[in-house]
């Protein structure tokens, strides 16, 4: 309903008042006391795409702060200077009725030969003062992207920032940046930014939002479920409340494992807000690149075949539209829809062109990445049905797989793939899986399986020794390590696989006679040739660096070669090894006398029933803590489906030193007898070397 509030122009008081709240409005404390923190300043930027909460939060503010919130919320009629300062001295006027008499009495004269934008837009300036108490004031200028791109839109908002009076802040909410120059007040201090990373609800709120705003509590592991689904995005979570309404337990647990945005709800609402204004080439980019989970100028250009000119036009639309983020660790431009946002334009995709149509898609983009990408290639000829030309592709990648750590996700693509379909050197990626899973007998049988079937391919017999080598070092027997690193070097073309290992043949070796100056060396040597495609090998050699420095009482060292450890293995699948990493920092912090901080590091592992860390953290409280725990840990660790014979040895080796303590000698000798002959790693140095 229209109102006549300044001189005859048509206000809608809606757009100058604050809106109305649900009932089941989540209040946000973490949110809100940014705002009261950053509304002193005098821009305060929440960009997010829609349905992240911006208007919702800033309407929860506003009821909360002593500030006046003078309110405006653009639609796409107020393109024009004379409708922007219509409703922005009406947004005065919701506080103060007379409030800018004399940019009204010039508003009411604006036609022909009437006052120009420059003259109204000044007097409104110097009357803006009027509405500011002392306790401040904000304008928001809500839904700003809808006019960002007219000329007087951006000219008031731009002597709106730079000369609006003290105390005020300038608030927009929009799904883009605004045009307008903010360089200066960003270094003077004075631009606050929340983003749509900021304004996702967090795991905590989401089950606060569903158990007592909702009144509608969950299982755990739902929620869970539920937000990695939405990734905290608002406007699904409310449309999620309203489809679990008279569902049952079992049934809200199904709904939301099955939910996509494909969904009638969540399709429908997509449809209106994220593409129903676009242009038709705007609407094709964004369906055609919904395939690509990573968005790059590269592979968008593979998939839509536009030139570059046209992909950073459209790149740069859907980043202002904010349809495509990136996450911050990763690099600028490598980009991503909303999980929900990828499958509703995917489904939309389908809708106007087909399945074959989404297939050959695929199929296009497989053709071209998989030379240079077999993550990437493996996906998309999965995608596109073409199951051969990922078992190929999976298969011809095996050194990069092994050298990156990456066989958890080679798995993933064989898994529904039938044992006589694989090419035999996929056995290596499956016996990897079962060395992290602890299963060692089995990892090692079909390693040696492998090995026996006679291999044409030299790079798949190579990884199938390397692979033995590892198992045997990892469980504890050092001969049969040997055994195969000399295999290795003997039969290997390739100088680097023999260097990983003479690696193991120097590890072995320094654990009796041998020295560990050398095996730093030689690890030393190793980084050069791992730091490219190689972060799993270089992530271990870091490890064995560790290890070593604690050998030689390095431990500030040997601290720092861990957490490199840590970092490197993070992105791959060697849990196992990077869990070691954990201990050998636990280890080293503990010895530099930071118990705290290494417990709470070799906790994790203890939490999870690994066997080295329950005995490793026997060993730190025996030596630096509460010896009184320490034959319990033991107990506990000795009853691991999971122990290896290195976790036995070193157990034994941890109650022996424990009972020379206490004085209880005979047990000690008792201890030490069982650990047996045989080469094998000492304490600190049960880890895969490669």
């Amino acid at each position: 309903m229209l109102r006549d509030v300044v001189n005859g122009f048509p206000i809608q008081p809606a757009k100058v008042q604050r809106p109305s709240l649900r009932d089941e409005t989540l209040e946000r404390p973490r949110l809100l006391d940014w705002l009261r923190a950053k509304t002193t300043g005098r821009v305060v930027l929440l960009l997010a795409d829609a349905g992240y909460g911006k208007t919702t939060l800033l309407a929860d503010f506003s009821r909360r702060t002593r500030m006046r919130t003078l309110w405006y919320r653009i639609d796409d009629e107020d393109r024009d200077w004379t409708s922007l300062l219509h409703h922005l001295v009406a947004a005065g006027r919701e506080h103060e009725p007379d409030f800018a008499p004399g940019t009204a009495s010039l508003l009411a004269e604006v036609g022909v030969g009437g006052p120009t934008r420059d003259v109204v837009l000044d007097a409104f300036l110097r009357e803006l003062p009027t509405i500011v108490e002392e306790s401040g004031a904000m304008l928001i200028l809500d839904d700003f992207h809808l006019v960002d791109d007219a000329v007087d839109a951006r000219h008031v908002a731009r002597e709106l920032v730079a000369r609006a009076p003290e105390r005020m802040s300038i608030v927009f909410a929009s799904r883009r940046l605004p045009t307008v120059p903010l360089a200066r007040l960003r270094a003077l201090g004075e631009v606050a930014e929340l983003r749509t990373d900021d304004l996702r609800f967090d795991a905590a709120e989401t089950e606060q939002l569903f158990n007592e705003t909702y009144g509608r509590r969950l299982e755990p592991d739902v929620l869970r479920e539920l937000a990695e689904r939405t990734e905290g995005w608002a406007a699904s979570l409310q449309m999620v409340n309203a489809a679990l309404r008279d569902r049952s337990t079992a049934e809200i647990r199904k709904f939301v494992r099955s939910m996509t945005g494909a969904d009638q709800d969540l399709y429908d609402y997509l449809a209106e807000e994220v593409v129903g204004e676009l242009s038709v080439a705007q609407q094709r980019f964004l369906m055609e690149t919904s395939i690509l989970q990573v968005v790059t100028p590269e592979l968008a250009q593979i998939a839509t075949g536009l030139d570059d000119a046209a992909i950073g036009d459209q790149i740069t639309n859907a980043e202002r539209m904010t349809l495509l983020t990136r996450r911050s660790d990763s690099p600028r431009t490598h980009q991503r829809y909303h999980p929900l946002v990828r499958e509703f334009l995917e489904a939309r995709f389908r809708a106007f062109d087909g399945d074959d149509a989404v297939r050959a898609l695929h199929r296009r983009v497989a053709d071209a990445t998989a030379a240079t990408d077999w993550r990437l290639g493996a996906h998309h000829y999965r995608e596109a049905a073409e199951l051969g030309s990922m078992v190929d592709v999976v298969a011809g990648a095996i050194a990069i797989i092994m050298g990156n750590g990456q066989y958890a996700l080679a798995g993933s693509f064989i898994a529904d793939i039938p044992a006589d379909a694989r090419p035999p050197g996929l056995a290596l990626i499956t016996s990897r899986v079962d060395m992290q899973h602890g299963d060692y007998q089995a990892a090692i049988e079909a390693s040696q399986a492998l090995l026996d079937s006679g291999l044409d391919d030299p790079v798949h017999r190579d990884h199938a020794i390397l692979n033995l080598m590892t198992l045997y070092f990892n469980y504890g027997d050092g001969d049969r390590a040997i055994e195969f690193a000399e295999m290795l070097m003997s039969t290997t073309n390739d100088p680097y696989m023999s260097d990983l290992a003479k690696a193991v043949h120097l590890a072995v070796d320094a654990s009796f006679e041998g020295s560990a100056d050398a095996f730093a060396a030689h690890l030393t040597a190793l980084l050069r040739v791992q730091q490219v495609d190689r972060v799993q090998h270089l992530g271990v050699t870091m490890l064995n660096l560790s290890i070593t420095a604690l050998i030689q009482d390095h431990s500030v060292l040997a601290t720092d070669y861990a957490l490199q450890s840590v970092t490197a293995l993070a992105s791959t699948s060697g849990q196992l090894e990077r869990a070691n990493a954990e201990v050998m920092r636990a280890i080293a912090l503990a010895r530099v006398g930071d118990l705290d901080q290494a417990r709470r590091l070799v906790q994790v592992g203890i939490d999870a029933e690994v066997p080295e860390s329950i005995i490793e953290a026997a060993g730190m409280e025996d030596s630096f803590g509460e010896p009184d725990k320490v034959l319990s840990m033991l107990e506990r660790a000795s009853t691991s489906p999971k122990r290896t014979l290195t976790d036995q040895r070193e157990l034994s080796k941890v109650r022996a030193t424990h009972f020379i303590r206490v004085g209880r000698y005979a047990e000690a000798i008792e201890a030490l007898d069982s650990i047996g002959n045989g080469r094998w790693v000492s304490v600190g140095s049960e880890t895969s070397l490669k």
